[in-house]
């Protein structure tokens, strides 16, 4: 299962790619957001040097786009008004879709009654198969002063492919955290 999680974080990474996405937003609205000034990120504790970068990319994409809504970023989570976590996944899955195509005219059979019948079209059926791999973003905002209540999240899911430079890769990943944090409140100052 950790060796699973291990893998997907890596593809995400790696492999992200834009083909259309699927975002999914909730948000708590008897929730105060006027109090929030602080914010810490966190993510699960994964000790292996092939998630290591792409939580440290993840990381920074979600301090900056918190500090663009007018939060303070902080390291230490008991000093932060709420907490945002994240899970990164990956899976493959394949497509199967069936084409049905003209494959010949063949003339039909002479009745002494009817006549002739004419021709039928003879149609062949193939089925392709298409595989691909998805990747996921989970991102939760709670407030750990108030029983870890969890008062914002959002699910993106778009499938990956791989890009020829990192810096297209980040390109990528900073837009994917912007479209997440699209509805997330902007500090009211």
């Amino acid at each position: 299962m950790i060796r699973t999680l291990f893998a997907a974080a890596i593809a995400l990474f790696f492999l992200a790619g834009c083909s259309g996405h699927r975002l999914e937003t909730r948000q708590n609205e008897t929730y105060d957001f006027s109090h929030l000034k602080t914010v810490a990120i966190v993510h699960p504790e994964i000790h292996d040097p092939r998630t290591t970068g792409a939580q440290q990319i993840f990381d920074r994409l979600i301090a900056e786009e918190m500090k663009k809504k007018g939060y303070t970023v902080v390291k230490d989570r008991s000093q932060a008004d709420f907490v945002i976590t994240y899970h990164l996944g990956a899976t493959d899955g394949r497509q199967l879709s069936n084409d049905y195509r003209v494959i010949g005219i063949v003339p039909t059979y002479y009745s002494p009654y009817y006549g002739h019948y004419g021709y039928s079209y003879v149609v062949g059926q193939s089925t392709q198969s298409h595989e691909f791999s998805e990747g996921k973003i989970i991102v939760e905002a709670f407030d750990p002063h108030r029983d870890n209540l969890v008062f914002w999240n959002a699910k993106m899911t778009d499938r990956l492919k791989a890009f020829k430079t990192r810096e297209e890769r980040e390109a990528f990943l900073k837009k994917v955290v912007e479209k997440v944090f699209a509805s997330f409140p902007a500090r009211k100052r």
